[in-house]
């Protein structure tokens, strides 16, 4: 029974995916760094007073939250591995590195 449980964890994490906080704080991505898998999901909490925009060019994982506004939350999904950065058009400054497998 024990196996059957785990097994459908392991699924249901493969199908479903991780979700990962990043707070956006004192003009900065907090964590500055995140190790992800394909298919998980990135949820960018604005804590500041003031608007911020996650982004990121990168081709195969390209987003854009938009103009992000105090207490609102965004989520994307990583559609691809690699290394990209996330950037905040607003602050330049401010910048995640993301690692996906």
């Amino acid at each position: 029974m024990k196996k059957i449980i785990v097994a459908s964890l392991v699924i249901a994490s493969a199908l479903f995916g991780a979700e990962h906080i990043i707070d956006q704080k004192g003009k900065s991505f907090a964590p500055g760094a995140l190790n992800v898998a394909v298919g998980d999901t990135i949820k960018f909490k604005n804590s500041d007073p003031f608007a911020h925009n996650a982004y990121t060019d990168n081709e195969a994982n390209e987003f854009d939250t938009g103009m992000q506004s105090p207490g609102k939350d965004v989520e994307i999904k990583v559609k691809a591995a690699g290394t990209f950065n996330v950037e905040c058009a607003i602050h330049p400054n401010m910048i995640l590195k993301v690692t996906a497998k």
